[in-house]
């Protein structure tokens, strides 16, 4: 196909021949002749994600990584704002299991592909490995070399992430051992004991046992068995049946099919969760039920009115046991379940866990049916939905900033990250300090660039280039304002890589920034400085979070900000939603938050200005939210259009003015500096266009400062194009003598693209209207400098370039058309590019994968630079569907192409050069971030035998047997050097000066002054109270000396290093006598 395209040379046509004739004697602004060859293009970055498409998750807050992997069969590693690694599978299957292992590795597991082991260190694959059977459960720990496989027989397989292979370790089917007469059962979840290596919970479809590795013996069995007198017996049944009654009698018992099961932070007691939607809390050393309760209803495991069964029953999806930096402290979080509602979170906060040596099963029943912080919803704002399957939150991953990575990283967690059965991905701030409320403002929270365009989903984008100086004043005065102390980045880890950008684009311009704009749903705006790239700093980011400020009439799909433009020399912003209301935003820094305004509607607002049906309403009262902490742009005025009318394009320009056209022909201009006012509402653009037919409106809209005509002064001019065969409609607009300015019709050009036959088609419509001074060839869009001197009647000659589907034209306005341009392959963007300081040229984006280059203003064809096939077959689907249109192409020749709705490749023209650029990728991951160790158990566990310590190095004797073989990989020196077992003074108390979890202010270089991920455990004790005999005063005492000797027991039992034999238990045995002893003085 290319060899083809790039024998083809363009004939001599008419139009080439009438192009030359026209502009005979016109100054040429292009250098003659460019050397197409001596041209190349390359792939600097990639950002975004495919929409709807995110499979599974896994969180490190050790190294502060996070996973992602996607229906498009990669796995993608993000760190701080820019640091992003893609993996490539070619897989049949989406990678469905993903989870960190001791720092170094990732585990990526899917179904029909097996194992593959990734390198952070190196990012590449390290092994791979199929799988020993149908893999139902899978299972591993942070610190730990092992991958547990559960198995659709029952089985479990273990295998060695670190030596890349499967050992001979295996436990066969232990429900078939206690229940031999029942059907067999896939494992249906695996967790390991948060406190003991040794010992695994195992959940089948019909129970949950609790097994030790060491001994090889089954410790505990729970089965929840339900009996017709049972509140839940009725309920359980109908689901079992699936909704239908049984012809001849139902069981007199039934076992509602498990589905998870979890160990307390604590590990004394467990939760499983039912396909009825039970919840059932278990002690694990009786086995016995200490409550069941579903979401609303409790004791639901004894005699009573039985449940009703709901009239839509929604399952119970996942559960999450978090607890807050003191591991009793805790809290369920429930997605599913609620018969009402799928798009919330179910919180049951149980505060701290009552003293299990001293608390009776009735009591420890009580506090799981009455939780002690009571019970809250987090509602769930769930994206615009465009199929008819119901959204529900089918992963729960808490992610931490302490770096503890244990308790199943639910470690006292600031953010929840939520994915739904539908691919899109939800974060929500989750924190102990805010009592465990969920908030999703998340204005203040700075995410990896490409996630930030999935969440909340992209509407629109853009890139601007942007004056050094007009950037830069923004950013020190959010600087100034206390923006850096009041954001703060959701990952810290990684190093971002220099992306070669050593040879400068054609038309580099270093005093011009890229600013990166998009719009999402939920009314957010982000701006990014993109200029190497992607973004360097922290500071080079701005959200504007504007939901919390509007009302969405009932309909959060109403909030979509579709249409985002700013003038940052003006800095005034304004956003077109999905209502038809247009935000104007002035930057600045508000000194009161509204509270919650977003519940009420506008109408107490005033209103500042009126033209017929369109008017401007004063909302600078409602401002509340993230937007209210630092300077920034501040939403102060909102255009109203009644009835409501979808906008089809917005220019905001650097002069104050800010024009909005509508799909139904309207159009508005605004005076937002002097005003502000509505200064023009014209009820259709086909006022101006007697003779065309069909739906006419405005599909492009530019300021220019320019001479108009024959005029011998410049004005102010607004240039509107339209669809219906390309139309470009004049307006000037001029000062009055109030000091505001008035806008008049000044004349048209219709029927611009010669395909006119298609009416109201968007074919048809002009896509860009470019302004450039016709004698340097400099932009002529309006600024504030040429604005000002107006007055002195300065003369700037202007062409306006006119692009559309497959017409480019250039003009001098009003009528003269200079030269004209068929562009067969289909023009999808345009730009002007200043080739090397030699002249300015016309870049084109064609759909046949080049990017052609003409002159101005003959448009004749100087270079077609053709795109390498490694970029032509990521782009080829985006050129051909037409979303490359949806590109940005910048005068330094850097080009945005969208490929998805939210996706967009990074592309640099360049000259070529003797020296190749190194392709260095980011680096991810940290040799000094240290893995802190595991937690412990409680002194009474260890005593009453609850407990088989077991070392690493036993454990790994045990599961890979004396035979292990050496690693050849160096990730194995790197996982062993960060490993607890390798840095023992940072035992767990956080005694040790080590670097345990993760430090993202050193990474930052800011203070280090903070509290260590463990701290020694404090028992909530009886300090102060009553030590005699009578009343509490005797069990007071009895409990602080068990606390006392708990602790006393920990540290033993954390310097303990090799398996206790039978000696040890007896020395464990007189320790804990004499030490209870001597605190007491028997």
């Amino acid at each position: 196909m290319f060899n083809k395209l790039k024998s083809r040379k363009a004939p001599l046509s008419l139009d080439s021949v009438s192009n030359a004739i026209k502009t005979r004697g016109t100054k040429g602004l292009s250098p003659e002749e460019i050397n197409a060859k001596n041209i190349e293009m390359k792939l600097i970055n990639q950002i975004g994600i495919p929409k709807n498409s995110i499979v599974a998750v896994a969180y490190d807050p050790v190294q502060s990584l996070l996973a992602v992997s996607t229906t498009n069969n990669d796995v993608r590693v993000y760190g701080q704002v820019n640091v992003e690694v893609v993996f490539e599978f070619n897989l049949k299957n989406p990678i469905t299991f993903l989870r960190f292992v001791k720092g170094v590795y990732l585990v990526c597991a899917s179904a029909g592909s097996g194992l593959t082991i990734l390198s952070l260190h190196s990012k590449k694959v390290l092994g791979t490995s199929s799988f020993p059977g149908t893999v139902t459960a899978m299972e591993s720990d942070p610190s730990l070399d092992w991958l547990i496989m559960g198995l659709s027989n029952g089985s479990l397989v273990f295998y060695d992430v670190d030596r890349l292979t499967t050992t001979p370790f295996r436990i066969d089917n232990l429900q078939k051992k206690i229940m031999p007469k029942e059907k067999m059962s896939a494992v249906v979840s695996i967790e390991w004991h948060p406190r003991d290596i040794g010992t695994l919970l195992i959940g089948y479809s019909q129970s949950a046992i609790v097994y030790s590795l060491v001994t090889g013996e089954i410790k505990s069995v729970l089965v929840y068995q339900l009996s017709k007198e049972h509140r839940a017996f009725q309920l359980a049944s109908h689901v079992s049946h699936g909704g239908k009654k049984k012809l001849f009698g139902g069981a007199k018992e039934i076992i509602p099919k498990l589905k998870e099961a979890h160990f307390h932070p604590n590990g004394l007691h467990a939760v499983t969760v039912h396909e009825d939607n039970s919840i059932v809390f278990w002690d694990i050393a009786s086995g016995t039920i200490l409550e069941a309760r579903n979401i609303f209803d409790v004791n639901i495991h004894k005699n009573g009115t039985p449940l009703e069964v709901p009239e839509f029953f929604h399952p119970i999806e996942t559960v999450k046991w978090v607890c807050g930096e003191d591991a009793e402290n805790t809290k369920l979080i429930i997605s599913g379940g609620d018969p009402n509602a799928t798009n919330c979170l179910h919180v049951l906060d149980f505060g701290y866990t009552l003293k299990y040596s001293i608390t009776s099963y009735e009591k420890q029943g009580e506090f799981y049916s009455q939780p002690q912080s009571g019970q809250r919803i987090i509602p769930l704002a769930f994206y615009l939905n465009k199929t008819e399957v119901q959204e529900t939150v089918t992963t729960i991953q808490p992610m931490s900033e302490n770096g503890s990575p244990y308790f199943g990283g639910g470690h006292n967690p600031s953010y929840l990250l939520l994915v739904s059965n539908l691919g899109q991905i939800y974060l929500v701030s989750f924190s102990e300090g805010a009592g465990g409320q969920g908030c999703t403002d998340l204005g203040n929270v700075i995410l990896p660039t490409s996630i930030s365009f999935v969440h909340p989903p992209l509407c629109s984008l853009d890139v601007q280039q942007v004056r050094r100086i007009d950037w830069y004043s923004i950013m020190s005065n959010r600087v100034s304002s206390g923006v850096t102390s009041k954001t703060k980045e959701l990952l810290y880890g990684g190093v971002s890589a220099d992306l070669g950008m050593g040879r400068k684009p054609i038309g580099q311009n270093d005093l011009y920034r890229n600013i990166l704009i998009t719009g999402h749903e939920r009314a957010l705006i982000r701006f990014s400085d993109i200029t190497k790239g992607e973004q360097q700093e922290l500071e080079g980011i701005v959200q504007i979070g504007l939901r919390e400020t509007l009302y969405d009439h009932g309909d959060p799909k109403s909030l979509r900000a579709l249409h985002v433009s700013c003038a940052f020399e003006n800095r005034e912003l304004i956003v077109g939603l999905a209502s038809g209301e247009v935000v104007i935003c002035k930057f600045g820094k508000n000194t009161k938050n509204a509270g919650i305004s977003a519940s009420k509607d506008y109408s107490g607002c005033e209103t500042q200005h009126e033209n017929g049906n369109a008017k401007l309403l004063n909302i600078s009262d409602r401002i509340s939210g993230s937007i209210t902490s630092s300077s920034t742009f501040l939403p102060v005025s909102l255009l109203q259009v009644t009835p409501a009318e979808p906008i089809s394009v917005l220019k905001m320009s650097d002069i104050g003015f800010a024009a909005i056209g509508y799909k139904s022909g309207r159009l508005v201009v605004c005076d937002i500096s002097r005003g502000p006012a509505v200064i023009l509402n014209l009820e259709n653009i086909k006022e101006h266009l007697v003779s065309i037919q069909g739906n006419c409106y405005p599909t492009s809209i530019e300021f220019s400062i320019s001479e108009f005509g024959n005029d011998g002064y410049s004005s102010i001019l607004l240039l509107v194009g339209t669809n219906c065969g390309g139309n470009l409609v004049m307006f000037k607009i001029t000062p009055m003598g109030n000091g505001g300015f008035a806008v008049s019709f000044a004349d048209k050009t219709a029927h611009l693209n010669y395909r006119s036959s298609e009416g109201d088609g968007e074919g048809s419509k002009i896509s860009q209207l470019i302004p450039i001074n016709s004698v340097t060839g400099t932009s002529a869009v309006a600024d504030m400098s040429t604005f000002n001197k107006l007055a002195q009647g300065i003369v700037i000659p202007a062409y306006v370039i006119v692009t559309s589907d497959r017409d480019v034209r250039v003009l001098k306005l009003p009528k003269q058309k200079l030269s004209h341009k068929v562009v067969d392959e289909s023009c999808l963007k345009a730009s002007i590019v200043n080739y090397r300081d030699k002249g300015v040229v016309l870049a084109i984006l064609v759909k046949s994968g080049f990017l052609k280059l003409c002159s101005i203003p003959s448009l004749s064809d100087i270079a077609n630079v053709k795109f390498p096939s490694e970029i032509y077959s990521k782009i080829k689907d985006s050129l051909e569907s037409g979303m490359a249109s949806y590109s940005s192409l910048l005068s330094s020749g850097e080009m945005y192409v969208a490929t998805s709705p939210t996706e967009s490749l990074y592309l640099a023209t360049h000259e070529k050069s003797k020296f190749k650029d190194e392709g260095e990728t980011d680096r991810l991951f940290d040799e000094n971030a240290i893995i802190p160790p595991r937690p412990s158990a409680s002194a009474l566990s260890w005593a009453k035998g609850q407990i088989s310590y077991v070392s690493v190095e036993d454990l790994a004797n045990l599961i890979a047997g004396p035979n292990r073989k050496q690693s050849k990989n160096i990730e194995s020196q790197l996982a062993f050097n960060i490993s607890p077992e390798n840095n023992q003074q940072n035992n767990y108390g956080g005694g040790g000066s080590g670097n345990t979890g993760y430090r993202p202010q050193q990474r930052r270089g800011q203070s280090t002054d903070k509290v260590d991920p463990y701290q020694q455990p404090v028992r909530r004790g009886t300090a102060g109270a009553g030590a005699g005999i009578g009343n509490q005063g005797f069990m007071r005492s009895i409990q602080n000396g068990i606390q006392s000797v708990e602790e006393t027991f920990n540290d033993y039992a954390n310097s303990a290093s090799q398996t206790f034999t039978e000696g040890v238990e007896d020395q464990k045995k007189s320790m804990y006598s004499a030490a209870f002893k001597s605190k007491f003085g028997f």
